[in-house]
């Protein structure tokens, strides 16, 4: 809103739509096989969320860990290259929060730290979890997205049958 209409009016503007994580998913896993490249699905499902709808992204992404793992890229790899946290370790981080054990739930985010997770992106998956347990809560078929891990399923499912809408809409405001 701050470039002058002038300006605006000699500009192209692509506005292109975010891509699907299971379809960059699947398109990454079509790429491994064409190259050669064995890649854990674990790993492939974080490159599609960390790309956030990019498929030019998700692409560079996954160069970048093909370069870091030769021919096997795997979960381990990405999340170490990325700086994200284990989503397991999200999950159980997320069980601390929701039975209120702030000692837990800060010793578990310490460790996280610890072990090279970025602040940041910890929080950011946390809201992630917090988001997918609320859509499971309220659309149940949600759970066969191809975009999530066993455990994102099983554990996301679990939770949306316990826990209470009231939970998890405080949850969102914290």
């Amino acid at each position: 809103r701050k470039v002058p209409i002038t300006v605006l009016s000699r500009c192209q503007r692509f506005d292109l739509r975010r891509i699907d994580a299971a379809l960059i998913k699947s398109h990454l896993s079509h790429i491994g096989g064409l190259e050669g490249v064995e890649a854990e699905e674990d790993a492939l499902a974080m490159i599609a969320r960390a790309a956030e709808g990019s498929m030019r992204d998700a692409q560079s992404i996954f160069d970048q860990a093909i370069a870091h793992g030769g021919e096997n890229v795997t979960a381990e790899a990405v999340r170490s290259m990325l700086g994200l946290s284990d989503r397991n370790r999200v999950i159980d981080l997320f069980e601390a929060v929701m039975r209120g054990d702030a000692a837990a739930a800060l010793n578990e985010y310490r460790v996280q730290y610890d072990t090279g997770a970025d602040p940041v992106a910890v929080l950011t998956d946390l809201a992630e979890f917090t988001h997918l347990v609320t859509r499971l809560r309220f659309v149940p078929s949600a759970v066969e997205d191809t975009s999530l891990t066993e455990t994102e399923r099983t554990r996301g499912a679990q939770f949306s049958e316990t826990l209470s809408v009231r939970v998890l809409s405080r949850a969102w405001q914290m």
